[in-house]
């Protein structure tokens, strides 16, 4: 569109017999970009999830065949779930996967509980604002290297050897959950010094020149205000920490994993027995639904407080009183 200041030169030259205004690079359709960056970037994605396709040993012919063996093995599994519990041979296999599972549970809640125990402290003096520069650098180092080691090799590079490997009369559930209990501080720390940083100041400015010392300080300007999310945190923790005791299982860490991994698990005999896999493979679901569903609730409850009921006063109508939620 042109300006005004435009528009009086066009007029000027109209008026003086020359051609009118004519339009600038300013007024003309923009032009389309090219996608030529746009279709080799797709190219590339294309190639690269061929080429890495190709490198895991993937056919054509086994993708096609995927969904028909994915019904198969489903249908058989779910056989095995409905089977008459009555039976003592299936009543077997669902006593061993509940068992196993307890046992995962056991595992994971023990190595919740060995986090949360050191993990509180070392989050404190991980905290920039809690601890001087000398003690914050070792130790946010110190929990780094506990965060790149995954609790896997943990467990079977250090526990496992000193504590046994199988279940948990063998000591193979110990290691498991001492792998994950170590692994847990590394996580739980950095998570909790994040909070801890995050906190209001003002609470602390008012202990700091009420004469507090370091350690009132903490108990009473910071732990009131990072306490909910900190059981919040351990909560949520103990739901991950339920589902690494199943692979650590599989390591010979005990647990639910065991039942299913090579040689001696289900996965170690020919051919599957889908219905037992099946069987073990509900059990792990439900029991993890329902801790899941149990920790949320919690966590729910610590974050947001209790709702209770108050009655309202009777209005002057005789109307019914009506409950009011009002969370404490």
């Amino acid at each position: 569109m042109a300006t005004g200041k435009q528009r009086a030169e066009a007029q000027e030259r109209i008026d003086d017999g020359k051609d009118g205004y004519s339009p600038d690079r300013l007024d003309m359709r923009p032009v389309k970009p090219a996608k030529f960056w746009y279709n080799m970037a797709l190219i590339s994605v294309a190639v690269l999830f061929f080429a890495s396709a190709a490198g895991t040993g993937m056919t054509l012919s086994a993708f096609l065949e995927m969904p028909a063996r994915i019904w198969d093995f489903s249908t058989q599994m779910a056989a095995g779930v409905f089977q008459n519990p009555a039976d003592e041979e299936v009543r077997g296999v669902w006593d061993s996967a509940f068992e196993a599972m307890l046992e995962s549970v056991a595992i994971a809640w023990v190595g919740t509980i060995v986090g949360a125990l050191f993990s509180l402290p070392c989050g404190i003096l991980a905290a920039r604002n809690m601890t001087p520069l000398a003690i914050y650098i070792p130790m946010r180092f110190i929990l780094s290297v506990i965060r790149a080691v995954p609790e896997i090799v943990f467990a079977v590079a250090i526990f496992i050897p000193l504590m046994g490997v199988g279940p948990a009369h063998m000591g193979g559930a110990m290691a498991g959950a001492f792998a994950l209990g170590i692994s847990s501080i590394g996580t739980l720390s950095k998570l909790i010094s994040e909070a801890i940083e995050g906190v209001d100041a003002g609470p602390l400015e008012a202990s700091r020149a009420s004469g507090a010392s370091h350690l009132q300080l903490i108990r009473w300007a910071v732990l009131p205000q990072v306490l909910p999310e900190v059981l919040a945190i351990w909560l949520y923790r103990f739901e991950v920490n339920i589902r690494a005791s199943a692979i650590l299982g599989a390591l010979g860490a005990g647990g639910i994993g065991r039942l299913i991994s090579p040689p001696n698990g289900l996965f170690g005999r020919s051919p599957y027995p889908w219905d037992e896999i099946g069987i073990t493979l509900f059990v792990i679901i439900a029991i993890t639904i329902v801790v899941d569903q149990i920790s949320g609730f919690v966590r729910h409850r610590v974050i947001h407080g209790k709702t209770v009921r108050q009655k309202k006063r009777r209005k002057n109508n005789g109307a019914d009183p009506k409950a009011a939620a009002v969370p404490v």
